[in-house]
């Protein structure tokens, strides 16, 4: 026979598993509408995913509702703002991040409610509703007994499956635990931001025949130096680059396989000696704008606590995705950052840097490059990366590339009639097989092998013929990634303590 009390408690996981539910499939489902997937075992997969996630919710409305007046405060808090973030999902695709939060906090009242649209408030109104009818229920009709019981167990589950990193990435990027964690990132990036790096200490000087010179940093993504045309690759994945006077280097290696300690590295004086360098000195930035460059960072990528302060350092800052993250399996492309670039070569300062940090070949490959530029098939068709063939996987990372030799020609297109010079480098390579490691972020050979190539123009190599012709010379050379900082400040003709020739390629 049940007892009252175990019909109380039943009741009382009844109605969390019925609350948890709404949220899990009207907003934590929306995040799954767009991911690729192929065949009846994908769809497990991320029905495994979705199970994961909604264990979680359902954790975190369990410890909610075991007091009515907090489980009322998160229904009124947590509802209506992930009803909100799931309509455009649903309808425009857009992901909550902390460029979003920012564009609205930021916007005139006016340009975000143009936004609202009889459908929205229905869904929001409908969602909002559904919450109110959830507390009114969960005050007049349920029981909890054993308060403090209840409360220790759900903390103790909700927080060693927080605190899975297996768990805790995805969860901290879906509805509704976005709302919290992007908004934490917001702040701490804020935060990040505020902290003040010393200036490099003495003077700079600027040759004069760079006082009209425009300086363009694209940082690649994931791309390997062993798969470019241009470095003896069997594709010919880089036939526009092919053509123009390149000068590649194939034998770079990053210390770094992942962006976020990269990309530090890469942009300050830190070498293999004194790494702490990436986090406590600000970047060539500096010194540019110290040598009286107009500054621009174009980005299509989302940022991070590791490297927002250089963001910052620079004059103007512009996202070209700001609804896009690494969940996101949309159309992602990377020549979003044409028009940004075309603005800002148009300003009427003669010394520019701008430095376009791109999505390159970032996993999911499909959603990086066009249509179009589909050359090598089959190409991915899931999400998942076992459900794919290690040739469809080569085939669509192949695609990024040629769809990075593309975009690259582009800006040389736009910097070719000027005192120009640019230079690529991505922040680390990819692994596609090799001793079964696939993306990045591990500790393979071929992770640290970066691409790298610089490109003069022929006003800049008619003043500066000697660089040029160090280039050439020490092309075949193996570098780190420390070279960067140097190399680029003496391209531009910035003469600075900080600058130790010895790292640089321009070094004969």
């Amino acid at each position: 026979m049940i007892t009252p009390k175990y019909k109380e408690t039943l009741k009382f996981f009844g109605f969390i598993t019925v609350v948890s539910l709404f949220i899990g499939v009207f907003f934590t489902a929306t995040d799954f509408v767009t991911i690729p997937f192929a065949g009846f075992k994908d769809c497990l997969e991320l029905f495994k995913q979705w199970v994961i996630l909604y264990f979680a919710l359902w954790l975190l409305v369990y410890l909610s509702a075991i007091n009515r007046y907090v489980f009322g405060t998160m229904c009124l808090a947590v509802i209506p703002l992930a009803s909100l973030l799931a309509y455009f999902r649903y309808t425009m695709h857009t992901t909550f991040t902390p460029m979003i939060l920012d564009a609205a906090l930021d916007n005139d009242f006016r340009i975000t409610a143009e936004l609202v649209s009889p459908g929205l408030v229905l869904f929001v109104v409908f969602c909002t509703l559904a919450a109110v009818g959830f507390i009114i229920y969960r005050a007049k009709r349920i029981t909890v007994r054993n308060g403090v019981v209840h409360l220790i167990v759900s903390v103790l589950l909700l927080a060693v499956t927080v605190n899975i990193p297996r768990v805790r990435k995805p969860l901290s990027e879906r509805i509704p635990f976005n709302i919290y964690f992007v908004t934490a990132r917001y702040f701490s990036e804020k935060s990040e931001i505020k902290k003040e790096r010393p200036p490099f200490p003495g003077n700079i000087t600027l040759e004069d025949k760079n006082r009209d010179l425009t300086v363009v940093f694209v940082i690649g993504e994931s791309l390997r130096s062993d798969h470019l045309g241009l470095n003896g690759y069997n594709r010919n994945t880089t036939p526009r680059l092919n053509e123009e006077d390149i000068i590649p280097f194939p034998h770079i290696y990053s210390e770094h396989t992942h962006t976020n300690a990269s990309l530090p590295h890469i942009l300050t004086r830190a070498d293999s000696i004194f790494p702490e360098r990436a986090y406590n000195e600000r970047s060539f930035v500096d010194l540019f704008k110290n040598g009286g460059f107009y500054t621009a960072w174009l980005a299509n990528q989302e940022p991070a606590n590791s490297y927002v302060y250089f963001m910052h350092e620079c004059d103007t800052l512009i996202h070209a995705n700001i609804d896009k993250s690494s969940y996101v399996f949309d159309k992602w492309v990377d020549g979003d950052l044409l028009p940004l670039m075309d603005t800002c070569l148009k300003r009427e300062n003669p010394r520019k840097l701008i430095i376009l940090h791109t999505i390159g070949s970032h996993w999911y490959y499909n959603s990086h490059f066009p249509d179009e530029f589909q050359q090598y098939s089959p190409v991915t068709k899931s999400k998942v990366v076992s459900a794919n063939t290690p040739e469809e996987m080569i085939n669509s990372y192949d695609n990024t590339v040629l769809y990075t030799d593309y975009f690259s020609y582009e800006i040389i297109n736009r910097l070719r009639n000027k005192n120009a010079v640019l230079f690529y480098l991505s922040d680390h390579g990819e692994a596609l097989g090799e001793n079964g490691i696939w993306l990045h972020a591990a500790d393979a050979h071929v992770i640290h092998c970066t691409a790298c190539w610089i490109w003069m123009s022929p006003q800049y190599k008619e003043a500066n013929p000697e660089k040029y012709d160090v280039l050439q010379r020490n092309k075949e050379k193996s570098y780190r990634t420390d070279f960067l900082f140097h190399t680029i400040l003496e391209a531009a003709g910035i003469q600075s303590d900080a600058v130790n020739r010895q790292f640089s390629l321009f070094k004969p």
